[in-house]
């Protein structure tokens, strides 16, 4: 079903692009709650699980691109969950460690397998050689999206917003 009437290809697939983002994430929040987490709760847990060592607050949300400030929020809950404990780095008295406790670990092994599951059942409507294509695009989706990030937000790219034409799907100048 198509349920997108837009004819300029680019906005058409950026569109998607966010919807279908929006739409997988949605459904798999739906499945991981019904396993006792939160999908951000998750995300924190397999990134913890592959630093090299437990990283600062702004280390982890610079790994998840989140904001302190949003992360804060799920680590806090964490916390209160006994899934993660904030702990004084050693070297550095200042820093504070986010570290998986022994019931986070747990729980992330409990639903591992069960999310892996979710992911190979949502990603089968992909051919191997279909999924391989997808993968290098959004790699250059990435790669694209974070040197401009790097280099500020992209809106020096817009220099007169008065000779932006916005339309709509129809066609319709806005």
């Amino acid at each position: 079903m198509n349920d997108f009437q837009i004819t300029d290809p680019v906005v058409k697939a950026y569109v998607l692009l966010l919807n279908t983002s929006d739409i997988v994430s949605r459904y798999a929040e739906s499945y991981l709650s019904k396993l006792g987490i939160t999908s951000s709760q998750y995300t924190v847990l397999v990134t913890l699980s592959v630093c090299p060592g437990p990283p600062t607050l702004t280390e982890l949300s610079q790994r998840l691109f989140r904001t302190k400030n949003s992360l804060t929020t799920v680590i806090d809950n964490m916390e209160r969950d006994g899934l993660v404990k904030r702990v004084r780095d050693g070297a550095d008295r200042r820093a504070i460690r986010i570290v998986t406790t022994e019931k986070g670990i747990e729980l992330f092994k409990r639903v591992r397998a069960p999310s892996k599951k979710l992911v190979y059942h949502i990603m089968s409507c992909f051919a191997p050689e279909d999924l391989n294509h997808f993968s290098a695009l959004l790699q250059s989706l990435r790669k694209k999206t974070l040197e401009e990030l790097a280099h500020g937000d992209g809106l020096d790219l817009i220099t007169d917003l008065s000779t932006l034409e916005i339309t709509s799907e129809y066609g319709k100048r806005r």
